[in-house]
């Protein structure tokens, strides 16, 4: 019976490598790694091979400049770092397998790459940092040895990430990882935590995974980590030529470097969708990131200052001036300002009856509630017609279009959504919070009668004084006056979102 379990077990793993081997075999021109440096935003992608055509747009904007070469041409063509788990986990059958795969990824190593081989257990201990030189990288890879100790590669990686961070480098860097797989402290990070950090700053992740006991989980979790940054992943059971598996992680070698120059409108600090186009030929090839966007600092012109210049003195005469005589005293006349103020006064009660005026004619006004309407329902219908009166700072909301004045707390904005189509379609919704607009019951703007629509579609907000939409579907996307939204971008009123075949006209007061 424990015979047949261990070969279900294992045909489920061989499965599962497999399926991750096939997802991958589809990443070709996908975004490996990216960094924001010096203003400008570098990606790291696939290379297309020559004659290719690349567009980039950042927000709702096309990029200012775009130039590309291999990472070959640069300084520093490639970082790869080799963490090893060297517990008593990873049994002596992997060993001398471990030691060929490492030793032949640095003899295959690119012109001035760096190796960083490191151990782990609940710490992380590097036997090399940054290191170019085969033989000192060679000599540390023979002189691993293991322990009987508790391994967490969670903690370990996070902590590791944050070490790299802290760097501040640019250059690419790919992460391989031989262990038995993903064991967590009970009051360490999280897999959730690491996946975020690595989602802030992705590398690709080569993971290979050794049996021991029952390690299905672990080792499901660790492969998970190559899924979710575009590396690979290998079960060394079934590595019989490593040669092979040297390949697939020096393919990273072809990788480009393309550096994109952001409009300075898009410098704001935020994070931002850059979604990068490659045309090769007849096929084009698009991948997106989330980017936190630089922060770009105007320099202000600064002027001369003028100096004064000195008051050139008149030699006066010593014989003194007779003293003029004093102008008679104006009389104060009061009456000017007697009739500003009674003027001051009638204006101020003629504004305050068409103030009230206004308010009885808004009382008649009905607006439609972010519940839509069913055709068939009568307007005016206590189950569809919402009267609503906006008290801020005592004074009830004006009427549309008008300017509204508060005193003591900021403004909340309203934002409007009309269908362009169906104007009768209106919803009407305070932006004191976020905004959810999709199919689903949860949304506070409910599309439910047209099936184009996702369930959570976007998201619209307000910060800074600004409202921006940012895109929540995979599927149909979210269209701004024609132009894709990729993360999140600015709307204003006037403007036209397209959610699925839905065309919303934007108002914002």
């Amino acid at each position: 019976m424990k015979n047949i379990w261990g070969k279900t077990l294992l045909t489920g793993l061989l499965t599962a490598a497999f399926c991750v081997q096939i997802v991958f075999a589809a990443y070709t021109g996908g975004i490996y790694s990216f960094a924001v440096k010096d203003e400008e935003i570098i990606l790291y992608v696939q290379n297309p091979g020559d004659g290719c055509e690349m567009q980039c747009q950042i927000g709702t904007s096309e990029a200012e400049r775009i130039e590309s070469h291999p990472i070959a041409e640069e300084e520093i063509p490639i970082e790869t770092i080799i963490l090893l788990d060297n517990s008593l986990s990873v049994t002596e059958k992997y060993r001398p397998l471990i030691r060929t795969i490492m030793s032949e990824l640095a003899a295959n190593r690119m012109e001035r790459e760096q190796f960083t081989i490191a151990v782990f257990s609940d710490e992380i201990q590097y036997l090399v940092q940054k290191c170019g030189d085969y033989a000192q990288v060679k000599q540390a890879i023979d002189k691993i040895t293991y322990q009987d100790q508790e391994t967490y590669l969670t903690d370990v990686l996070y902590a590791m990430l944050e070490e790299i961070n802290k760097e501040n480098s640019a250059a690419l860097k790919r992460i391989v990882i031989i262990s038995d797989g993903v064991d967590n402290k009970s009051i360490g990070y999280t897999k959730e935590e690491l996946y975020a950090a690595l989602e802030k700053t992705p590398y690709p992740i080569f993971t290979l995974g050794c049996t021991y006991k029952k390690n299905n989980e672990q080792l499901k979790n660790m492969f998970a980590l190559s899924r979710t940054t575009g590396g690979e992943s290998w079960m060394l059971d079934e590595v019989s030529d490593p040669m092979e598996v040297i390949k697939k992680i020096a393919e990273l070698n072809q990788a480009l470097k393309v550096t994109v120059t952001p409009k300075d409108k898009e410098c704001d600090g935020t994070k931002k969708g850059v979604n990068l186009v490659i045309t090769s030929g007849e096929e084009s090839i698009s991948d997106s990131v989330e980017v936190m966007m630089p922060f770009h600092t105007i320099e202000e012109t600064t002027t001369e200052e003028v100096k004064p210049v000195p008051e050139t003195t008149v030699p006066v005469p010593t014989t003194e001036a007779e003293p003029e005589p004093p102008e008679p005293e104006e009389k104060k006349n009061f009456l000017p300002l007697i009739f500003i103020g009674a003027g001051m006064l009638l204006v101020g009660l003629l504004a305050a009856v068409v103030i009230v005026l206004a308010q009885r004619q808004k009382k008649k006004n009905q607006f439609v509630s972010a519940k839509p309407r069913r055709d068939g329902d009568v307007p005016g219908a206590d189950t569809d017609v919402v009267k609503r009166t906006t008290k801020m700072a005592g004074v009830e909301e004006a009427p549309k279009r008008s300017t509204m004045f508060v005193w003591g707390e900021e403004a909340v904005h309203t934002l409007i959504l009309e269908d362009v189509n169906n104007p009768i379609r209106r919803f009407e919704v305070s932006l004191d919070s976020s905004v959810l607009v999709g199919y689903n019951d949860e949304c506070q703007i409910r599309l439910n009668y047209e099936e184009t629509v996702s369930g959570r579609h976007c998201r619209i907000y307000g910060e800074n004084g600004k409202v921006y939409v940012e895109n929540l579907s995979r599927s149909n996307g979210t269209y701004m006056d024609g132009k894709q939204v990729v993360g999140g971008a600015e709307i204003y009123t006037g403007c036209v979102l397209k959610l699925g075949n839905l065309m919303m006209r934007v108002e914002i007061r």
